[in-house]
């Protein structure tokens, strides 16, 4: 059980650095739209909070 615990914390962790890159580089189309990049901002933005609330819940209840 503590194996699957640390899977899933490794694939939250995941999940954070996919959306900061998604926030920090926007849009990977050669000439985005301000669209694109809004929408790829807030799709990374939402990967940071999802990520951040599932490792802290995982690290939570592994104590």
């Amino acid at each position: 059980m503590k194996i699957v615990r640390s899977f899933f914390c490794c694939i939250a962790f995941l999940i954070i650095i996919i959306g900061v890159f998604m926030l920090i580089n926007g849009s990977l189309e050669m000439y985005p739209t301000s669209e694109q990049i809004e929408k790829s901002r807030i799709t990374g933005l939402l990967f940071i909070i999802v990520g951040m609330i599932a490792a802290f819940l995982l690290i939570k209840r592994k104590r």
